[in-house]
């Protein structure tokens, strides 16, 4: 599949049946584990969701890599797990996700997919990397199957087919004066107390973009990237402009979470919508 801009959430709010869970996440070792499991539902039809996470070496390894990659990935799953069913199975298979969802059809199976990945794409880029990595490259994909499930397997392997996916590396080896810049921003973002987006989506999702008028986020400069509830994520150059904070705040009735992004970037984004 093509490598797809980022968009971060847009998450539009829950049901009842969506609410923030304690479900459990059951760690596995075989995709045995998990097709025995969707053979011993107590449903006549099953979606599957699943994510894979792939983390870069930079030039790191031995344990303490090792485990810093386990703990991001726990990391990403359990703020994963809270956008579904208590009643849906959550399963880890080495840096993949399988989220299995009783009494759900293929059209279901997509919908919990685009939650998922929306808000996997949120919490990436409103954490800071000092505490969790960075995922590389992101991809989800989902399918669904009836009983008798005698092709469970398939319905596994057609869900570990990526029809989303995200490259978060830079398509260009980055310049040692780009790297630097990258640098400053970064320490200026943890002074500030904002994330820094170093990269931003070059197509926004139409549910956001239309959150914020064209010609208004040419004049203020800024680039609407994500929506949680009521809360609207905004690449900006000065986060700390009080007064496009305030103008974003009236334009759209929402409240709204500023991020630190890249001058250039932002410039690229303006320039193509």
């Amino acid at each position: 599949m093509g490598k797809e801009a980022l968009s971060l959430a847009t998450l539009e709010p829950m049901s009842n049946e969506y609410v923030r869970s304690a479900g459990t996440i059951e760690t596995v070792e075989t995709l045995e584990a998990i097709a025995s499991s969707v053979c011993t539902l107590n449903s006549v039809q099953v979606a599957l969701v699943t994510i894979r996470l792939d983390f870069a070496l930079k030039g790191r390894t031995g344990n303490n890599y090792a485990d810093l990659v386990r703990r991001s990935v726990r990391y990403y799953l359990e703020h994963l797990r809270s956008l579904v069913r208590r009643t849906d199975s959550v399963f880890l298979l080495d840096h993949s996700f399988y989220f299995l969802l009783a009494g759900a059809n293929h059209q279901g199976g997509e919908i919990v997919q685009e939650r998922l990945w929306d808000g996997l794409l949120w919490h990436i880029n409103n954490t800071f990397e000092v505490d969790y990595l960075h995922p590389s490259k992101i991809t989800i994909g989902h399918s669904a199957c009836s009983t008798p499930f005698i092709d469970v397997y398939q319905c596994i392997n057609t869900a570990c087919e990526p029809l989303r996916s995200f490259d978060l590396q830079p398509e260009k080896p980055a310049s040692r004066t780009s790297g630097t810049k990258d640098a400053e921003l970064t320490e200026l973002a943890r002074k500030l107390g904002v994330p820094y987006v170093s990269f931003l989506p070059r197509k926004l999702p139409a549910r956001v973009q239309r959150l914020v008028d064209p010609t208004l986020a040419q004049e203020l400069r800024c680039i609407p990237i994500g929506r949680n509830r009521d809360i609207l994520t905004v690449a900006m150059s000065n986060p700390q402009d009080q007064l496009v904070l305030d103008r974003l705040r009236k334009e759209t009735g929402l409240n709204i979470f500023p991020v630190l992004a890249h001058p250039r970037e932002l410039q690229t984004v303006l320039e193509q919508i």
